[in-house]
């Protein structure tokens, strides 16, 4: 059998980044990865057969929150071939009237965009802006806090930022547990501000449900920082991070998918991988696929009490109903924004910013008609949009653009599935994608004139192709019941299963998903302090 100190499952970024810590701290650490390539939700491949030059980032493109987190300036993982290329601003609104509205890293020069539009919604922005500051200072301190035990230095800091934001107090619990529609219409009255901002909340909930507000705590991190985009495509993070663990001694094994996590006298003690080949884990098992997963498919069933399992088997995973989808397109030429750029008269280089297309209504009715099984109207599609190419042109052969298009909310199901032909011989997959790109003409010169081929994922591909449950890119329901100490569910929240020697570090886990690299570090951190703390005793 063969033998480490710690096994971690899953290659995904979160798990790259425990490895990392891990070995830092003189561990022998193998991370095991089901499928051929690392990357997990940070992959970036060569996906579409009529285009196989261009590369496409199927389920993330921006880390949007990386540098907001210790790894992004602990690892220095600029010495591991990671190289990114700042882009301010990082976000621009793309109003169907040719509008548009560009969201900076200074919140004053946001507030000189607004005021083209209106004064006072501009001097609301400001004033909005430094609550999202107060609100990003006290989350992220609180979000690299173990949220079941007493963890004095995050907790000590997040009570500092409360102190210094005590006039905010309210305003940010009112802003984070309340709605994003609720936090715009008390402000704001221009159509494009409001409309924009709808778009910006981020949020895989409606903006009129409650705890949608805490969708712009991505608003508030542009402020913090201007998008970084990674040179490369998001693949050049978690490449950075396997280069930097080998380079520690760390190891790592592709198509190695795990069969069963090995516990023996009520402890986790390695993995028994699909081939039968049995790895022995002498201190530790991390568990950096989804919870479910982890907790429900590997572990044995003897393993938990019902009460627990059930719990796990109750992990929310399919966000009420409301799915996403993702469309990659390769195209022949450079697609251009020549009228938005012509009405802004400024010069700025629509092609590097991500873009966000949406409206205030279109926005509700898209949740209403995707919870119902129903593919939302084409006009009504909330889109984050990039052209990677804008930014690095080695994406894609010379003079060709790749594209990234997320809708934000799509059925998590259709009525009759996504691949069953109807009576014109359609399926609801290639419907989805032409209505996608029906609206992507309506503001992109060249889109269907010069379009190669395309790719169209739903939560049902992210699960065959990633082995997240439900396909689920958060790895769990982002819910206010399912935050915190919640997160997961009741009961196993803290990185510590309760099985001794298994830990869960993934997306999963506070504080959430996205790129932030968060549940990894503390994961390790919290793994090596255990380990401290049995060495004294």
């Amino acid at each position: 059998m063969d033998n480490v100190d710690v096994i971690v499952i899953g290659a995904g970024h979160n798990g790259l980044v425990a490895a990392n810590y891990i070995a830092d701290a003189g561990r022998r650490v193998l991370v095991v990865e089901a499928n051929p390539e690392i990357g997990g939700f940070t992959a970036s491949q060569r996906a579409i057969p009529a285009a196989p030059d261009h590369l496409t980032h199927p389920y993330s493109f921006d880390p949007f929150f990386w540098d907001s987190f210790p790894p992004a300036t602990e690892l220095g993982l600029d010495r591991y071939g990671l190289r990114r290329v700042r882009v301010d601003p990082g976000l621009v609104y793309l109003d169907p009237d040719d509008a548009s509205l560009a969201f900076w890293e200074d919140p004053r020069a946001t507030a000189r965009e607004i005021e083209r539009y209106s004064k006072a919604d501009a001097a609301a922005y400001l004033e909005f802006a430094r609550l999202l500051r107060a609100l990003s200072d006290v989350a992220l301190s609180y979000f690299v806090a173990n949220p079941v035990r007493f963890d004095v230095r995050p907790l000590a800091r997040t009570a500092r930022h409360a102190l210094r934001h005590r006039r905010h107090l309210r305003d940010i619990a009112a802003l984070a547990t309340g709605t994003a529609a609720e936090a715009i219409a008390d402000r704001f009255t221009h159509p494009v501000v409001r409309n924009a901002l709808h778009a910006a909340a981020g949020s895989t909930i409606p903006n009129s449900a409650d705890g949608s507000g805490a969708g712009f705590l991505w608003l508030a991190n542009q402020h913090r920082h201007s998008h970084q985009h990674p040179v490369g495509g998001i693949q050049s993070l978690p490449n950075a991070l396997a280069k930097r663990l080998t380079s520690h001694g760390g190891s790592i094994e592709v198509n190695a998918p795990v069969a069963e996590i090995l516990v023996r006298d009520g402890r986790a003690v390695g993995v028994q991988l699909r081939d039968g080949r049995e790895i022995a884990a002498n201190e530790a098992v991390v568990a950096s696929c989804d919870p479910k997963t982890a907790l429900g498919k590997l572990l044995p069933e003897s393993a938990l009490p019902s009460k627990l399992r059930s719990r796990v088997d109750n992990i929310a995973v399919r966000n009420g109903g409301y799915g996403q989808m993702k469309v990659d397109l390769a195209f022949s030429g450079r697609l251009s924004l020549d009228r938005y750029a012509k009405r802004r008269g400024d010069g700025l280089d629509l092609r590097k910013p991500m873009h966000v297309l949406a409206t205030e209504e279109g926005i509700e009715r898209a949740f209403a008609r995707s919870a119902a099984g129903l593919l939302p109207h084409s006009d009504d599609f909330s889109m984050w949009n990039v052209i990677p190419t804008g930014v690095d042109p080695s994406q894609a052969p010379d003079g060709q653009d790749n594209f990234y298009c997320y809708l934000a909310v799509a059925p998590y199901e259709v009525e009759g599935g996504w691949d069953t032909p109807d009576s014109e011989g359609l399926t609801m997959r290639q419907r989805a994608g032409d209505a996608v790109v029906a609206k992507l003409g309506r503001f992109y010169d060249g889109v269907e004139t010069l379009e190669i081929g395309r790719r169209v994922l739903t939560n049902e591909d992210f699960e065959a192709l990633v082995g997240a449950s439900g396909g689920n890119i958060t790895h769990v329901d982002m819910t206010l019941s399912r935050g915190g100490p919640r997160r997961p569910a009741r009961g196993l929240a803290g990185y510590r299963s309760p099985v001794p020697g298994l830990y869960l570090g993934g997306s999963g886990s506070h504080p959430s998903g996205g790129i932030t690299g968060a549940p990894g570090y503390m994961v390790a951190r919290e793994l090596l302090r255990d380990g401290r703390k049995d060495r004294k005793s």
